[in-house]
């Protein structure tokens, strides 16, 4: 069994819930980085943007580490962050609890073989 090499990036604590930020990463999962990047510029989300940054942050992981340029995506993933509460007062002093949601995004690349397959 060989090694796979693979580039790691992570970004933690964004602003947005995991389940809307997943709709993004869906849409994008069983692409290419590079074909991703394309199509994350037309998306109409807040958190496209961020999910782009952290693609271009493993593509260049990998760059660094010397990885043959077919990449494809190991993993990408969205998980829960941080609940930030809040309070928003009322009438008749009742206070309703806001839930501010946050989430982490971890994003794995690996090389493609020059047949296509993986490696």
């Amino acid at each position: 069994m060989e090694n796979k090499k693979i580039a790691l990036a992570k970004i933690k604590n964004i602003k947005g819930s995991a389940r809307k930020t997943r709709l993004v990463v869906n849409a994008i999962r069983k692409l290419s980085p590079e074909v991703a990047l394309e199509n994350l510029q037309f998306m109409n989300y807040r958190n496209s943007e961020v999910v782009s940054k952290v693609i271009k942050t493993a593509i260049n992981n990998a760059n660094l580490s010397k990885m043959q340029t077919p990449y494809k995506f190991e993993e990408i993933r969205v998980d829960e962050g941080i609940t930030r509460k809040g309070l928003r007062f009322k009438g008749r002093a009742n206070v309703e609890i806001l839930s501010k949601r946050y989430c982490n995004i971890t994003v794995k690349i690996s090389e493609l073989k020059k047949d296509g397959k993986e490696s």
